[in-house]
């Protein structure tokens, strides 16, 4: 099963980016691997938002909010004709 975990500085997101980035970047997981589209697979992509409480995050330089993304996929997945770059304008 693909996992997706992102953590934030708390307040970094809004409430409607809140709401909806964990739904988005575990579609984008499964549109990356290849998966169907379907209930079944989107059931087994796993994704969980871990918000930092403030001060926990910083650089040397500044204390703007930086975002960290961990990806897990199970071994062999995706397939070498499956992968293709992640991101993409729309």
């Amino acid at each position: 099963m693909p996992m997706i975990r992102l953590t934030a500085p708390a307040g970094a997101l809004t409430e409607q980016g809140r709401g909806s980035v964990q739904k988005d970047l575990a579609g984008v997981l499964l549109r990356w691997e290849g998966a169907p589209d379907t209930a079944f697979f989107r059931a087994q992509a796993w994704s969980y938002l871990v918000e930092l409480p403030e001060g926990a995050q910083t650089t040397a330089e500044d204390d703007a909010p930086r975002f960290l993304v961990e990806v897990t996929v199970p071994r062999r997945a995706p397939s070498p004709s499956a992968a293709r770059p992640v991101w993409s304008t729309r």
